[in-house]
């Protein structure tokens, strides 16, 4: 589209733009406006676009020429905290290949970090928005076909494969996804050191590890306010590692959780218990539980696992650090008993959360006649001796 327009087309577009930041862009669209000297819908796109992503790229949109080439962009690219959290791994690297370039969030912030980079992008539109966006070199190919072709090296791949399949499919394994990065291993290896992967947060982490041995050396799954956002693996091909380096983060407002656990440890036991009223639970974080270190929590950190399937912990005292919410317990009470049917009388409005559990919690939630909201927490869970409880909780002050 932006190749189609002069610039003065451009510049007209660019102050419509800014004069109706804030208007209803469908209101927008229906109010007649015949003698606009641009495309009305690609211009209100910018518009629409800038409000989806103000609060994940809001660096970026401080240029009012940051240009958005199709309204998925806006809904896909990464999030701010995210890509500087990439762009830390490249501090030691002089040169970088983006293979999937995309909305470029990713490729901008590693650019700052490193001497060089080159970004590489199917889609024609996409790639001649990122050539307008930013100033590090931007290629319009299809890149497995470029990389082959090429004689250049890099110190650095970044590959981000495509998410979903035909007709919105969720994509489990990396093999499915495209570029099949697992295809294309060896091509990488003969042009770089070093590999980064961005991929869904539904890829299966052991599988994931299993395929891409022995080169690979960490694995870390991120989240944002504890929504698990993508995992990140680092493969270096002049390395064999037997233990895989396993990072948990979750970045919030008030600071980032991290949790570090070495691939051997996700094979020691857990040691279980059953919990009492005035102690502490702890739910791990998104990231925690995807990569699925349960029992290696008790080996950090002064707790207790409820049972091996439930993910919940608890202790005598407080555990500032945890990876995760902390809560004290008000009560316990067996599901079975007469007491759950008072719950809903004493509590109207409960924030209920199942873990191993025959319930979901919009189920438990009917049964009990209650509402959302509140402050007060349940958790429907099983003891490691089977018995099915609801915790009473709040949050821990501390």
């Amino acid at each position: 589209m932006m190749e189609k327009m002069e610039r003065m087309e451009m510049e007209a577009m660019w102050g419509y733009v800014a004069a109706n930041a804030g208007a209803d862009t469908l209101k927008l669209m229906l109010k007649s406006e015949p003698d606009l000297p641009f495309d009305k819908r690609f211009a209100v796109m910018q518009i629409e676009c800038r409000k989806k992503a103000k609060n994940k790229i809001p660096e970026l949109l401080a240029n009012d020429r940051f240009l958005f080439p199709k309204a998925i962009s806006a809904e896909q690219c990464t999030h701010q905290q995210v890509a500087q959290f990439h762009a830390s791994l490249f501090l030691s690297t002089d040169s970088v290949l983006d293979m999937t370039m995309g909305l470029g969030v990713d490729s901008y912030y590693i650019s700052r970090r490193v001497a060089s980079l080159k970004a590489i992008e199917l889609d024609e539109e996409i790639a001649a928005a990122g050539a307008h966006n930013y100033a590090f070199t931007v290629v319009n190919a299809d890149s497995v076909a470029w990389l082959t072709q090429t004689d250049e090296r890099f110190d650095a791949v970044f590959i981000d494969p495509a998410r979903r399949g035909d007709g919105g499919a969720r994509l489990y394994g990396l093999a499915d996804c495209a570029p099949d990065v697992l295809s294309i291993l060896p091509t990488i290896k003969a042009h770089a050191k070093r590999l980064y992967i961005k991929a869904s947060p539904m890829i299966d982490v052991t599988q994931s590890m299993r395929d891409l041995a022995p080169h690979l050396t960490d694995v870390w799954a991120v989240s944002v306010k504890n929504e698990c956002k993508e995992l990140f693996f680092e493969v270096d091909f002049g390395v064999e590692c037997a233990d895989v380096h396993l990072h948990a983060l979750n970045f919030e407002a008030g600071g980032t959780q991290e949790f570090v656990v070495d691939s051997a440890a996700l094979a020691v036991e857990g040691c279980y218990g059953s919990p009492s009223a005035g102690q502490y639970l702890y739910e791990p974080n998104a990231s925690v539980m995807k990569i699925g270190a349960f029992a290696a929590l008790t080996r950090q950190f002064p707790i207790q696992q409820i049972a091996k399937n439930s993910h919940l912990y608890y202790s005598d005292d407080f555990v500032q650090d945890f990876p995760g919410r902390k809560f004290v317990i008000d009560s316990i009470i067996p599901f079975s008993g007469k007491e759950a049917k008072t719950v809903g009388k004493q509590h109207k409005q409960l924030n209920i959360a199942t873990r191993n559990f025959r319930l979901s919690p919009d189920e438990l939630k009917k049964r009990l006649k209650v509402r959302d909201g509140g402050d007060c927490y349940l958790f429907a869970t099983t003891l490691a001796n089977g018995e099915q409880v609801l915790l009473l909780t709040r949050k821990a002050d501390k």
